[in-house]
């Protein structure tokens, strides 16, 4: 393959990668059996302020795309590798931690994670990987 045919799949992928994040986020993030839970107390659903950091990424890496295929460049691309880590730190931080504390706190909940979350981690995983594969392909000419 050509390095034009692989900026494009990078491109292409990136695009697609924030469109599925974009789905994940309104797709639930635990699994609560919600009659156990008060009224007054938080759900273990991802909050919406880290929502709209996640959507803002998502946002990010989709228009970081959107220029790569435009200039026909790898440099905007590379920066994939941000928007990526942010979703990667959220989602392994709501998965170690706000999903644990939880299920401690209403210990018969049930609570578990859900698609969404695991969805938003793949999708973190799949733009740091393809940013850090621009950046190298950048490097190397």
């Amino acid at each position: 393959m050509s390095g034009g045919s692989l900026r494009s799949t990078r491109a292409v992928v990136v695009a697609a990668a924030a469109v599925a994040g974009g789905v994940a986020l309104v797709l639930p993030t635990a699994h609560a059996l919600s009659d156990r839970l008060t009224d007054a107390a938080p759900g273990p659903e991802l909050g919406v302020a880290l929502r709209l950091v996640c959507a803002v990424a998502l946002a990010a890496a989709f228009t970081l795309a959107w220029v790569s295929l435009r200039r026909h460049s790898d440099e905007p691309l590379a920066f994939a590798t941000l928007p990526g880590l942010i979703l990667c730190g959220i989602a392994v931080r709501y998965l170690v931690r706000t999903l644990p504390a939880a299920a401690d706190v209403f210990p018969t909940a049930e609570i578990r994670p859900a698609l969404g979350a695991w969805l938003l981690l793949g999708v973190g995983v799949l733009l740091t990987v393809t940013g850090l594969a621009s950046g190298f392909a950048v490097k190397r000419r």
